[in-house]
């Protein structure tokens, strides 16, 4: 794909590494000189100096016949003008960084379509979306979002008394928008069948509206009960958008927040959580507020102090500490404290603009299943040998479940056996490895391979 990156930032930068690295052409725009020379000595990508939403600039980069223009300046309002004018210079598609959460929650204005803007992403949100996930599901394996945040894919391990042990699928009983779509036992994973029942112990790969997750989880792990109590140092964005992310009803949040003004802010616009004007990484303030019986604590100030916090509480005993690592030459240190489970803002914004660009052709997600089984994103193509039939028509060779897709009106979901393979409408489907290439010809996607 020939994309062009409207800022070289650190957004632009971690964007144009993983560009490259799949073999994708790749373009910078940028005012400063400096960034663009240790860009282009560092990876092999073109740049251009200049203001990327000038029209003039944008056609000398080559944005009339570009498959995507990403816009990742630091300036929200940059941004959208940037892939207005891209869009009407011929760009086959637009993304667009936003911060303000103005741009993605106002009921009225649909600013993605005012600006000819594909898709509008938000580092801080995606950060935020993935460790709402993550809390929510502590006892989860592996986390997939589908759709954005609509739809989760998660491993779970059985618990030794769960409801579902030796119930067949058909009698099981799940809730509406969830979908038991494999199951891993001995180290070995495979497509189950209706009769198939979970044992104790195995792995099993659910898949679910978000709205179903926490009936369908039932049927195989024991939820806690009770509110589990999260702990949040700092109240950037990002603690903004996880707390509205994980809301009110599971959920007793404590937010501190050394400045006092925006503690004030905060505590006005979120009034389902606790906000405190304190300094957690304080032992008197964490003491006084019993947070080593926290279920889990979030620092989102400096790296640096996010590790001495996040230290503190792992010492304390703390089960779940979760500290955001903006610099990588923090990371080594993290892990020698034993703080594994690190977040960071750029890394979700890549992940974010990684399933838009190939949520129109063909990709393999990687991390759930070990050479038995491929997930993946298609496309499905005009003319493909499924179009036309529904899910339960589908013949049992190749062996394809379709975990999500799109319904009539473009919404995702977890589709039933009546919806039809329609040209143009994205799926993840999961089949074995060695029928992938055959499902991939059956929908017309091209060879994934």
């Amino acid at each position: 794909m020939d994309i062009i990156l409207a800022g070289g930032g650190d957004i632009g930068t971690a964007a144009a590494e993983m560009l490259t690295s799949r073999g994708h052409s790749v373009t910078v725009i940028d005012i400063d000189d400096t960034r663009l020379t240790y860009l282009e000595e560092h990876l092999d990508i073109a740049v251009l100096e200049g203001s990327a939403s000038s029209g003039a600039t944008l056609r000398r980069a080559g944005a009339a016949t570009a498959d995507a223009v990403i816009a990742t300046t630091d300036v929200d309002e940059v941004n959208l003008v940037i892939c207005d004018i891209a869009a009407s210079l011929g760009a086959h598609r637009t993304l667009a960084r936003v911060d303000h959460s103005m741009f993605l929650q106002d009921e009225e204005l649909d600013y993605a379509s005012i600006f000819s803007v594909d898709q509008l992403f938000s580092p801080d949100r995606a950060m935020a979306s993935a460790m709402a996930a993550r809390l929510r599901n502590p006892a989860a394996i592996a986390v997939e979002h589908f759709a954005g945040s609509d739809i989760e894919l998660q491993q779970i391990e059985v618990a030794p008394r769960a409801q579902a042990i030796g119930t067949p699928l058909r009698k099981l009983g799940l809730p509406k928008g969830a979908r038991l779509a494999a199951i891993t036992r001995n180290g070995q994973a495979f497509l189950p069948v209706a009769d198939t029942a979970v044992e104790p112990e195995d792995i099993v790969t659910l898949v679910a509206e978000q709205a179903s997750f926490p009936a369908a989880r039932r049927f195989f792990t024991k939820d806690p009960f009770g509110r589990r109590s999260i702990a949040i140092n700092g109240a950037p964005a990002a603690a903004v958008w996880l707390c509205r992310f994980l809301g009110s009803r599971d959920f007793d949040i404590r937010l501190f927040e050394q400045d006092l003004n925006r503690a004030e802010v905060i505590g006005e616009k979120l009034d389902h959580i606790t906000v405190l004007h304190a300094d957690p990484a304080q032992p008197e303030v964490f003491d006084d507020e019993h947070l080593e019986r926290a279920d889990a604590f979030v620092s989102m100030r400096s790296d640096e102090k996010n590790m001495l916090a996040c230290a503190y509480a792992r010492r304390c005993g703390v089960k779940t500490v979760m500290p955001v690592v903006r610099h990588p030459e923090f990371l080594p240190l993290m892990r020698e404290l034993g703080l594994e489970q690190t977040w960071n803002p750029r890394r979700s914004a890549v992940q974010a603009i990684n399933r838009v660009l190939h949520c129109h052709e063909f990709e393999r997600i990687e991390g759930f299943f070990k050479g038995t089984l491929d997930l993946m994103r298609v496309r499905v193509g005009a003319g493909a040998p499924l179009e036309g039939k529904t899910l339960m028509e589908l013949d049992r060779e190749p062996p394809l479940l379709v975990l999500a897709s799109e319904d009539d009106e473009g919404r995702p979901c977890v589709p039933d056996g009546t919806m039809r393979v329609t040209a143009g409408r994205h799926m993840i489907v999961l089949t074995t490895t060695a029928e992938a290439d055959a499902v991939c010809r059956l929908l017309a996607t091209g060879n994934g391979r």
